[in-house]
């Protein structure tokens, strides 16, 4: 019984009455709900399955998140030192192009020459105005317009091309034109090139194997002579010693050709290179040395007398 149940009774035992409750029926009313509160606290300190499942997981994905914290970390780590090795290094890549710029080795410190064979070095570097000390990048990103200085200003330079060599160093390569015959003006030789430009130098004696231009006034004329020329066999080129210009009234492009083997040919510029394929054949059918006619057809005859002769073996003979 409760403290107060017992003061309860003794009241009511003073007073001659009778209690109306059972102190039995309270002691056991009084145990069950000790029992009922007891069985609750026992419910409520064994968790059900449901909440043991719960708690089970709860602390699984406690301890999972423990494990996972210090690779999180080793991450983040990661990728801090990344971004500042970028930033470290888009800095020093800057800082060296900013060195590098205000150094001697962004300047061009020096200019080769290869590939020249009858042109000075020192021509085809002052044709090119390339400037030494000046900005290497500047005048490589330029270098187009410095080969047509090449060019224009050296006519034997067929190409130049500017490339870079080593690290602050300039080489030109150049392929020149080749001369292949001689241009006779009053007992004085100039120079033919392959594209027909005659060069201005002079050359008291003629170059042996090289034909010999006479009479061609007109440039415009020697180079189309020299498409249809480049056009014939080697064989052939070395078996003309002279090629001279004989204009008709009718036919502007009539040329005569004395061959070195004592022949002489009459044939057109424009057709200098179809009829002259037929020449051997031709020639080796000849008894002795005179004409082969290509101006109309191809046929041939000997010589009208023996100062023709004479001549065409004087001229042969003179450029052998």
């Amino acid at each position: 019984m409760t403290p107060w149940q017992k003061e309860n009774l003794e009241y009511l035992k003073t007073q001659g009455d009778q209690p109306v409750w059972s102190p039995s029926v309270l002691s056991t009313e009084k145990e069950q709900e000790e029992d009922s509160i007891e069985d609750q606290a026992s419910e409520a300190e064994e968790p059900s399955l449901e909440d043991s499942e719960t708690l089970a997981k709860q602390k699984i994905t406690y301890e999972s998140f423990a494990d996972r914290l210090p690779k999180i970390k080793e991450v983040r780590n990661k990728r801090l030192y990344r971004r500042l090795t970028l930033i470290v290094s888009v800095f020093l890549v800057a800082i060296l192009i900013v060195l590098y710029f205000v150094s001697p080795l962004s300047k061009l410190g020096n200019v080769s020459v290869s590939g020249n064979k009858s042109v000075d070095s020192q021509s085809v570097i002052a044709q090119s105005k390339l400037e030494q000390g000046k900005s290497l990048w500047e005048q490589f990103g330029d270098r187009k317009i410095y080969e047509e200085k090449i060019q224009r200003q050296l006519p034997r330079i067929k190409k130049a091309t500017i490339s870079l060599n080593g690290i602050n160093s300039f080489n030109i390569k150049v392929d020149e034109y080749k001369v292949v015959a001689l241009e006779s003006v009053n007992s004085i030789f100039h120079p033919i090139l392959e594209n027909g430009k005659i060069l201005p130098e002079e050359m008291k004696a003629p170059v042996s194997g090289m034909p010999i231009f006479l009479n061609f006034k007109d440039q415009t004329i020697i180079k189309n002579l020299m498409n249809s020329y480049n056009k014939l066999p080697e064989d052939l080129k070395q078996n003309i010693s002279e090629i001279r210009y004989t204009p008709s009234k009718a036919n502007k492009e009539l040329v005569h050709l004395h061959m070195k083997d004592a022949n002489q040919v009459i044939v057109n510029i424009s057709q200098l290179g179809e009829k002259m394929a037929y020449y051997s054949k031709v020639a080796s059918q000849m008894e002795k040395a005179g004409f082969i006619d290509m101006e109309v057809g191809i046929f041939s005859y000997p010589f009208n007398n023996e100062a023709d002769e004479e001549s065409v073996e004087e001229s042969s003979q003179a450029v052998e």
